[in-house]
């Protein structure tokens, strides 16, 4: 039986990989020339794959994966590529221990939430949070996914607060004490309908596909 969220198919790689924050909203110009802008709801991760070339047999488990999909109907968990690891650390991140002992494993705790700060705790000692990160966690029955603001370091006791974009949704309000993934942060996604190219051919050849963020 298929249960979503799926994950991408194993050994996924991609040639290209571009997460965009969309922003839906209206503009009108007004007769003197000024420029009213209305935002016209949250905004919403995009995000544009393609895969390294694959041979007939290399794509088999991907066509397999789109069609668990139903479509747009199914849900995945979708994250930036570039974006797995904390900047400062890279994948040794991982190697980190927290404040107060034991093996830091890339997920933080979330403490309280403004419209555009995160307080966490859980943190190695001076843990680097740089400006361009990514973080997770749960909202809602989804996932919310943020990017880091402004650089920022943890005190010694792993306690830190950043600034994020998009703006926290807060009704409702993020549960305290969620765990905040810093490692390979995700979100839901959808399939784009009519972006998904998966061309047979003898030849290697890649595929390419669009998501969009589930709210």
């Amino acid at each position: 039986m298929t249960t979503y969220p799926l994950s991408f198919p194993a050994g996924a790689l991609f040639a290209t990989a571009q997460f965009t924050l969309n922003v839906t909203e209206a503009v009108n110009t007004t007769r003197s020339g000024a420029i009213q802008v209305m935002q016209l709801g949250d905004p919403l991760w995009s995000a544009e794959f393609e895969t390294i070339p694959l041979t007939g047999e290399e794509r088999a488990p991907w066509q397999a994966w789109k069609v668990a999909l139903r479509g747009s109907i199914g849900t995945f968990l979708c994250s930036d590529p570039e974006k797995a690891y904390p900047r400062a650390y890279g994948a040794a991140v991982l190697a980190l221990t927290r404040a107060g002992g034991g093996a830091f494993d890339g997920v933080a705790t979330l403490d309280t939430a403004t419209a555009y700060t995160l307080s966490l705790s859980g943190l190695p000692s001076g843990y680097q949070a740089s400006a361009g990160d990514m973080l997770a966690f749960p909202w809602n029955g989804s996932r919310a996914l943020h990017m880091v603001m402004e650089s920022a370091v943890a005190s010694e006791a792993g306690l830190i607060t950043v600034s994020v974009e998009p703006p926290v949704r807060l009704s409702p309000a993020p549960a305290s004490g969620a765990a905040v993934d810093l490692v390979k942060p995700s979100c839901l996604m959808r399939i784009m309908p009519g972006s998904w190219e998966a061309p047979a051919a003898a030849e290697r050849r890649a595929i390419r596909f669009e998501a969009v963020q589930v709210p």
